[in-house]
């Protein structure tokens, strides 16, 4: 039989332990939100907005709105239809997430994704924006 005295101290240690990882994960998610509200700035926001007025001038009506913290991309024919993205604080490490909604009748299928595979949230750049969202937006283009 185990010495209580000795599953006390590997208890304690792992209370310990627990609260280092998790004040080091806090730490990896607010320089995380700070590398993802550059991001969004920077790459997110124009990439969604130049995409809304390509299909535009194509015909196709969506049109972006910012949330905080987030980016959305939706049809003006379909409001539920639409590709959003926003930071998943969840991950280790966090990643921008993205979902996508689209209505079949009356059904409503959602989907997400990231949106270059697990590259690290510096590495991501407004072409990976934009082929994610071509990539996404191929059944309301035909």
């Amino acid at each position: 039989m185990a010495d209580v005295a000795v599953v006390r101290k590997r208890v304690r240690a792992e209370i310990e332990k627990a609260r280092r990882d998790q004040a080091e994960r806090r730490g990896r998610v607010a320089e995380a939100q700070q590398n993802y509200n550059l991001f969004l700035e920077s790459a997110a926001i124009p990439a969604f907005r130049m995409i809304a007025n390509v299909l535009k001038s194509e015909g196709l009506h969506f049109e972006v709105m910012t949330p905080a913290g987030g980016v959305r991309l939706q049809s003006e024919r379909n409001r539920e239809d639409a590709i959003e993205m926003e930071l998943d604080s969840t991950a280790d490490p966090p990643q921008p997430l993205v979902t996508i909604t689209r209505v079949r009748g009356s059904r409503i299928v959602q989907s997400d994704r990231s949106i270059k595979g697990s590259n690290p949230l510096v590495q991501l750049t407004e072409d990976d924006v934009i082929d994610m969202l071509l990539d996404e937006l191929r059944p309301w283009l035909v």
